[in-house]
């Protein structure tokens, strides 16, 4: 935003109201259609693709922000993609942080004085940073609320920056990405049973309590022997968007012979057929915070893990984790727990509590 700019606040990452799925398709799930594929059902390839918009869309670990933050202050099914489209003007999601030379700096291009009004600490680590994603889209949403919004988008984008060229600005990206910025997800995760959809909160966490219970993967999600294991049912439904997203297969869920699998809080993942080891395990491992110079502790703090997460082991445990290039053979990830290693080499449980990150 410009030097007349002014924005807005948060706290916790609220649900997402069912009014709000309108455009939550329009960014997340999107509409799988094969060209000249074959028939339904399971046996079709895993292609993927993405509906190009404003250098490539939007990008996928900011959509959550965009669709937390609009549901906090209630903009509506708008909302999210009006958020986006003021974050790419002012800093091409990111990239430009600043300061200007009217010195709007961070995220989304707050006036010191502004961010001191209507700055907030989204993500609860103690700090309002207009450098943080969160707090700096949580604080656009709030200060768009404040100005108008949803009534009046008009008021409330011409508040943020006092000029009718911004305002035809927002509005034009904003019908490109409303109308077009939609996402493509791999075809047999969303042909094939059920699916928990949507988008997770990683950098969020929830202890859940209830229920008190062990729910099996779904068939096509499970690469082991036999039939598929059991996860902890507060953690299923992160289980199955990990497996999704990241197009994983599980080895190994709830079963006795591992130290930290007895409960049903953890899980051995390997690439889905057809997929390399960093476009999915990889991938999956360092979303959820490992890092490589880490891989031989494998827990926080020496690795930067999402707040839901344990212990992740890929590279640096030899026979057992990691990629083929460096030894290993699965992706192993644990949720905390109220019992993690409780119960080593048996199964138990369930345990008092999990910690699971939200999905939209």
């Amino acid at each position: 935003m410009s030097g007349v700019s002014q924005r807005g606040s948060s706290t916790a990452v609220a649900a997402i109201p069912m009014a709000a799925l309108a455009i939550l398709i329009a960014f997340v799930i999107g509409i799988a259609a094969a060209a000249g594929g074959g028939g339904g059902g399971c046996g079709g390839s895993e292609g993927e693709a993405t509906a190009g918009t404003l250098k490539g869309g939007v990008p996928k670990k900011l959509v959550p922000i965009y669709q937390a933050a609009a549901a906090k202050y209630g903009l509506g099914p708008k909302g999210p993609a009006l958020l986006a489209s003021i974050n790419f003007n002012e800093t091409d999601f990111g990239k430009n942080m600043g300061p200007s030379s009217a010195g709007a700096e961070g995220w989304m291009q707050f006036m010191p004085e502004t961010w001191a009004t209507w700055g907030v600490d989204a993500n609860d680590d103690g700090k309002k940073d207009p450098y943080d994603p969160e707090d700096a889209i949580f604080a656009a949403a709030r200060y768009l609320r404040a100005s108008g919004a949803p009534g009046n988008w008009h008021d409330a984008i011409f508040a943020y920056n006092h000029a009718e060229w911004y305002v035809e600005r927002i509005m034009g990206d904003f019908r490109r990405f409303y109308a077009a910025g939609q996402e493509m997800v791999p075809l047999s995760a969303r042909s094939c049973g059920p699916s928990v959809g949507g988008s997770a909160m990683l950098h969020h966490a929830e202890r859940l309590f209830h229920p008190k219970a062990f729910k099996p993967l779904p068939p096509r999600l499970w690469a082991g022997g036999g039939a598929p294991e059991s996860v902890d049912a507060r953690i299923y439904p992160d289980a199955v968007w990990l497996l999704e997203t990241y197009d994983l297969r599980v080895t190994a869920a709830r079963e006795a012979g591992h130290r930290t699998h007895g409960d049903g809080t953890a899980m051995d993942m390997v690439p889905a057929e057809g997929h390399t080891w960093d476009a999915t395990a990889r991938r999956a491992a360092e979303d959820l915070g490992w890092v490589e110079s880490c891989g031989e502790s494998g827990v926080a703090p020496v690795c930067p893990l999402v707040p839901a997460i344990e212990f992740i082991g890929y590279n640096g445990y030899g026979e057992h984790h990691g990629d083929p290039a460096h030894g290993g053979d699965h992706l192993h990830v644990s949720w905390k727990s109220s019992d993690y290693g409780g119960c080593p080499y048996r199964t138990c449980g369930p345990d008092e509590w999990v910690m699971a990150f939200p999905l939209s």
